[in-house]
């Protein structure tokens, strides 16, 4: 990645501080299925107790009284009732709780797709792709710790606790003063460890973030470096980035276990406390056996709930980490400008862009002050060297940049004046690299127009030439294609893009490179196929390739983000000759 870009993920690493708020609002959409979780987690609490009395009854009446086994059979068949409805509440717990955060999970994540979709490429500016999929992904399913931990386990050591201290402090008051006083100190080294570890998990996310985005740009241009012998290199660049990661994650590791320890120290030791207390109030004569007993079982279960909530703080770290990255996400404004409700006209459109511009924070790669007319049903090629602007232009005409000054008229009407999905319903966008999914020949060429018939697809493939290679296919339009068209040529791809975009009945076709990396034969079919899927139409052609030039009635040549010159294809093609 980029330096800007590692610098724009930093920035967006900071902590939010009410990503917290953000979370325990999306609990308050399932508080009923909480609110039974902790229900649930009480009766559990109340089970414990009978079950821990039950038990010192039994020893008590076996060693002090002397009664056989015999009798306390009953007891032994409750204590079993007992740990059968525990066991069972503890089920419900648990999965009423996946069932909560599974609920919230896709409730989140709808939002954040439909956000993504209204955003488009216009709101989501500067966004590494990896981070961005990221964040819908592992960070939304981070969340669900957090709502199936943390939330109950915080509930149950806020209630729990005191429920224990009202049945131990009636049978020994002293021992209940120690697990009283010994109690704080779990949660007062959980938040000073948890505060160090909280921001080693932060970094950790961040890591995470840099390395998907990376990882993504490598896989996307693998074929570039194989041919230039860098494979290797990166390999070497990737291994070091993933032992960086592993020791990071280590790190982690080491001060959760390190809370853990904490947290099972003064458990232990304020049980050791406990039982001290017992043996010389035993020994003294002061406590029956039975009572003593019962409050030696109930001080681990009063240490429970505190050390459980300081396990699973660690679930904390995660939802609040991963909030971090979705909640800013939600709460970014939509983009200003292209959300009018005006109908574009029927037919061709001429287009105007007077002193359009648009920047993408650096120093290329923009337009500034650019003036251009595509005049209604032409064909005009837009030339220039990379960076000048080419690319810009087009995502500026289909809506997916916003001009940051000037305007862009459709038919004399501001485009920002448009209904979005009414422009877009007359647009077809040929980029470079057609999109293909794993599917069927006839899915994706109907991708746009799902009610084709079988004769309009017959015509689509016949203007765009591609007629000639289905017949030869094992199944024809039932082939199955793979991931990204894997299965057919890049020539064939490109003239079933072509194919796609005509039975779109779009009346306004942008072509990014339709020709580039072709050999001669199929460059000569696609140029055919362009002159046929002209007629009628307004079509912008970002080429560099003669033959394709050609084909268009006009070029506009572009540097610097400004158009140059506008003239006919011969004229361009003869150098000298130029007309303005």
């Amino acid at each position: 990645m980029t330096d800007q870009s590692a610098e724009s993920i930093d920035n967006n690493a900071q902590p939010d501080t009410g990503a917290e708020q953000w979370l325990i609002a999306e609990a308050r959409t399932i508080r009923w299925l909480v609110l039974g979780v902790i229900c649930l987690a009480v009766a559990i609490g109340v089970l414990i107790v009978f079950q821990a009395r039950l038990l010192a009854s039994a020893c008590q009446r076996v060693v002090m009284q002397g009664e056989g086994v015999a009798s306390i059979l009953p007891l032994a068949a409750i204590l079993v009732m007992l740990a059968t409805g525990r066991c069972l509440c503890t089920w419900l717990m648990e999965n009423r709780s996946a069932a909560a955060a599974a609920r919230v999970k896709q409730a989140v994540r709808s939002r954040l797709y439909r956000k993504i979709q209204s955003l488009g490429s216009a709101g989501l500016a500067g966004a590494e792709a990896g981070p961005l999929i990221e964040t819908v992904t592992k960070g939304v399913d981070e969340l669900e710790p957090y709502l199936t931990r943390f939330l109950p386990q915080l509930s149950l050591a806020a209630i729990l606790p005191f429920m224990f201290l009202a049945v131990i402090v009636p049978a020994e008051w002293r021992a209940g003063l120690v697990l009283l006083f010994s109690a704080p100190c779990i949660p007062l080294f959980m938040i000073l460890i948890g505060r160090g570890s909280e921001q080693l998990h932060r970094r950790q996310w961040h890591r995470l973030s840099r390395m998907a985005g990376h990882l993504m740009d490598l896989v996307q241009g693998l074929p570039d470096l194989i041919i230039f012998g860098a494979a290797k290199t990166e390999a070497i660049a990737v291994a070091r980035v993933s032992e960086e990661y592993r020791s990071a994650t280590m790190a982690v590791l080491r001060v959760a276990f390190l809370s853990a320890f904490t947290l099972e120290f003064f458990a232990t030791v304020g049980t050791a406390l406990v039982a001290v207390i017992i043996g010389f109030r035993l020994l003294l004569g002061g406590l029956s056996l039975g009572e003593g007993l019962f409050v030696l079982l109930m001080a681990p279960e009063f240490y429970l709930p505190l050390r459980n909530l300081g396990l699973s703080y660690h679930a904390r770290m995660q939802g609040v980490a991963a909030a971090e990255r979705i909640a800013p996400l939600l709460a970014r404004p939509l983009p200003e400008g292209f959300a009018g409700s005006l109908l574009p006209q029927a037919g061709p459109p001429s287009v105007v862009f007077e002193g359009v511009t648009f920047r993408y924070g650096g120093t290329r790669g923009g337009v500034s002050g650019l003036d251009l007319e595509l005049p209604a049903g032409s064909a005009t090629a837009l030339v220039g060297e990379s960076g000048a602007g080419k690319t810009t232009l087009a995502r500026l005409l289909v809506g997916l940049a916003r001009p940051a000054a000037g305007r862009i008229l459709i038919n004399g009407q501001d485009l920002n004046l448009l209904a979005p999905h009414a422009w877009r319903s007359q647009l077809a966008w040929v980029p470079q690299t057609p999109y293909f999914f794993s599917g069927t020949v006839r899915e994706n060429l109907i991708l746009g127009r799902p009610d084709a018939t079988g004769s309009e697809i017959d015509v689509a493939l016949k203007t765009a030439a591609a007629d000639l290679f289905i017949r030869h296919l094992p199944q024809g339009l039932d082939t199955v294609l793979g991931d990204r068209g894997a299965g057919l040529s890049g020539g064939e791809l490109r003239r079933l893009a072509l194919a796609r975009a005509y039975l779109c009945h779009a009346t306004m076709i942008v072509l990014d490179e339709p020709t580039a990396g072709l050999d001669p034969e199929n460059e000569q079919l696609v140029c055919a196929a362009l002159d046929k899927l002209a007629h009628g139409r307004t079509v912008l052609i970002i080429s560099h390739r003669e033959q394709t030039l050609s084909c268009a009635g006009r070029v506009a040549e572009m540097i610097d983000g400004r158009i140059d010159r506008v003239c006919s294809p011969l004229d361009f093609l003869t150098p000298g000759e130029a007309s303005p």
